[in-house]
């Protein structure tokens, strides 16, 4: 465990007030559940004793201590959506130039990094991504955090290395991180790969720790009167060659004065349209939202069954 300042204290209990309990902060974490225009769907939580929705969004993984996953582990299918990541029976519907709101179940604020996130197009299946080949898929960079490290300070806790980073943007929004999806995407099934990087341990080859979280998506066309750019995904990359053990941006030594920092992976895809770190803000859930199954081209509601503590925040009325 990790102490965080107590300015992090005080927006937890900002959220209590409001009705919304935050995510309990660890050293680990890992998916709590996703805001898309108030409505929430569920995330996974891998540690034993926890219940998961059948309606969740967010695929499972075998990583009971909500750990990371290593360089080591960078050309195996485990670095696509984590330690024997499978996919999450239902999608989130969301429109293309709307953002995805990302709950993390905490975030140490010793463990300095990039936030990043992907997306790669289920194709060749009749339910969307519910059964989709991980290895199939092709990921395309729509969020490199720019400027990741954002650098030091004159005064205060980011005057000395690490400095202040991407990562300590997510932690003063509650732990969460605004994704935003594609004006011009075009509508289908996706799988939306969100990552962050600790570099704590970095100086050492083997020392990144990475938590590639997966969730299942539903992108419908943009709302009448939204403005759209042209986006496409082709160049998308297999996960096992995003990164490799020796990127610069992979091993590295945050604790020495840094200038610049390499986000590792490829480049940021043209006209991703990413939340920059001014537009980053907490998201407050209204009311639960209503999962879909793909069927061929089109989707229906995701009938399932629900434990009772499948849900880390207590349930809100709808105003």
């Amino acid at each position: 465990m990790f102490p965080l300042p107590l300015r992090f204290l005080a927006c937890s209990a900002l959220f209590v007030v409001s009705g919304l309990f935050p995510p309990p902060v660890v050293a680990h974490s890992n998916l709590a559940y996703i805001i898309i225009n108030g409505e929430v769907f569920d995330g996974f939580d891998p540690r034993p004793g926890k219940s998961n929705s059948a309606a969740r969004v967010g695929w499972s993984s075998a990583n009971p201590d909500a750990g990371y996953v290593g360089p080591a582990n960078f050309t195996t299918p485990e670095i696509a959506c984590h330690l024997s990541g499978a996919p999450a029976p239902a999608h989130a519907p969301v429109r293309a130039g709307d953002k995805i709101h990302v709950q993390w179940n905490g975030w140490p604020f010793g463990h300095p990094g990039p936030v990043l996130s992907y997306l790669a197009p289920c194709e060749g299946t009749s339910d969307g991504c519910a059964s989709v080949d991980k290895t199939k898929l092709l990921w395309t960079k729509i969020d490199d955090s720019a400027p990741a490290f954002i650098g030091l300070t004159k005064t205060g806790e980011y005057s000395s290395p690490p400095g202040e980073w991407a990562s300590h943007i997510m932690i003063n929004n509650n732990n969460s991180w605004s994704v935003h999806v594609p004006s011009g995407l075009r509508p289908g099934p996706y799988v939306l790969r969100h990552e962050a990087i600790a570099l704590h341990f970095a100086k050492k080859e083997g020392g990144a720790q990475h938590y590639p979280l997966c969730i299942n998506l539903w992108v419908e066309p943009a709302a009448a009167g939204t403005k759209t750019l042209p986006f496409s995904l082709d160049g998308g990359v297999p996960a096992t060659k995003l990164y490799k053990a020796n990127d610069p941006g992979v091993l590295i030594d945050v604790f020495q004065p840094l200038t610049t920092y390499v986000v590792p992976g490829p480049s940021i895809a043209a006209n991703a349209e990413p939340v920059r770190h001014a537009m980053q803000t907490q998201s407050v859930a209204v009311w639960g939202g209503k999962a879909v199954k793909v069927v061929g081209t089109r989707t229906a509601p995701f009938v399932a069954g629900r434990t009772p503590a499948a849900r880390s925040y207590p349930p809100q009325l709808r105003t």
